[in-house]
């Protein structure tokens, strides 16, 4: 079972990411996600680049989203990318953060729906599809379909990611939400008459009091992008969420943190209890990991012990 590296640099360049691919090549990773944000370099040129500076690593947007490129422009990137590195490519998808519609003002109420569009799309399309079957304008790049994940903690976003992923990524999900959100997973999956994805689990594990702070920091999302139930277990009101999510479009995630009680941090991170893991990977069916990468020199650790876990 394979474990992936989702790099969470902040704003990576070009040579950040060509460091952090090599080093997840050499530590034995399947692939390397770069997140899509548009306040950061783009997210196609670092995979090109992360591609180029590797031989085995699979590179891709982990993730991107529907809203902010037109999924014409998504094929061919995907197609570009193909034509540089071979099938060495993933797409990653899911609804975008608060920021697409804290600060791009666009609505993330059908990412469910638009997300599905964009992959059953992308598929038509490699099957030799027109992009457009009213015009019949196609492709003038050969596109194979790349291995979709789905990322993400809405239901909306999870029953997407049963009806049309390859894989689908748990990423930081709490504790206290992460067999239900199987569940919703596995229950779209049977919905739509297909096996359920491959679960993907990208727990935030602390292993370091620093690891701690990089929860909360993500966690602030968290709490933004909960169910009302979860907000109610965690005591969290909506004047709360209110300003998190201000502080997420004006300052980012770091101004935000600071706002994020320790119970949710503590629910959205996992402690590295080794055996309480491989419990909930045999409980709940996970078929692979993927690790999140703040420094380049820490990913070969992550990955090892990732691996440790699938073993």
């Amino acid at each position: 079972m394979s474990v992936g590296v989702i790099a969470h640099l902040d704003n990576p360049s070009i040579d950040d990411i060509e460091r952090l691919a090599r080093a997840a090549e050499e530590a034995g990773a399947a692939w390397l996600g770069i997140a899509d944000a548009f306040w950061w370099r783009d997210t196609w040129l670092l995979a090109a680049a992360a591609g180029r500076a590797t031989s085995s690593l699979t590179v891709g947007p982990v993730v991107t989203n529907p809203y902010l490129r037109h999924r014409f422009h998504t094929y061919a990137s995907i197609a570009t990318l193909q034509e540089m590195i071979g099938d060495r490519v993933v797409l990653g998808v899911g609804a975008g953060g608060s920021e697409v519609s804290g600060a791009a003002h666009v609505s993330r109420v059908d990412a469910g729906r638009r997300i599905a569009e964009l992959v059953d799309g992308l598929r038509a399309v490699a099957a030799g599809a027109p992009l457009d079957p009213v015009s019949g304008r196609r492709l003038d790049v050969a596109l194979t379909a790349p291995r979709v994940m789905v990322a993400g903690r809405g239901d909306g976003v999870l029953r997407a990611s049963g009806r049309v992923a390859d894989d689908a990524l748990l990423w930081a999900i709490p504790q206290s939400d992460l067999a239900r959100s199987v569940q919703v997973i596995t229950g779209a999956a049977s919905d739509a008459g297909r096996d359920r994805p491959r679960l993907v689990w990208a727990p935030l594990v602390t292993h370091t009091a620093a690891d701690v702070e990089r929860a909360r920091t993500i966690a602030a999302y968290g709490i933004v992008n909960a169910s009302p139930a979860l907000r109610a277990a965690w005591g969290v009101g909506d004047d709360l969420v209110a300003e998190v999510r201000r502080r997420l479009v004006s300052g980012g995630a770091a101004a935000a943190a600071a706002l994020v009680p320790d119970r949710v941090v503590h629910d959205v991170a996992v402690g590295p209890d080794a055996p309480a893991m491989r419990a909930t990977i045999a409980e709940l069916g996970i078929g692979a990991m993927a690790v999140p990468a703040h420094t380049i020199d820490e990913v070969g650790d992550r990955v090892a012990f990732a691996r440790s876990l699938l073993d």
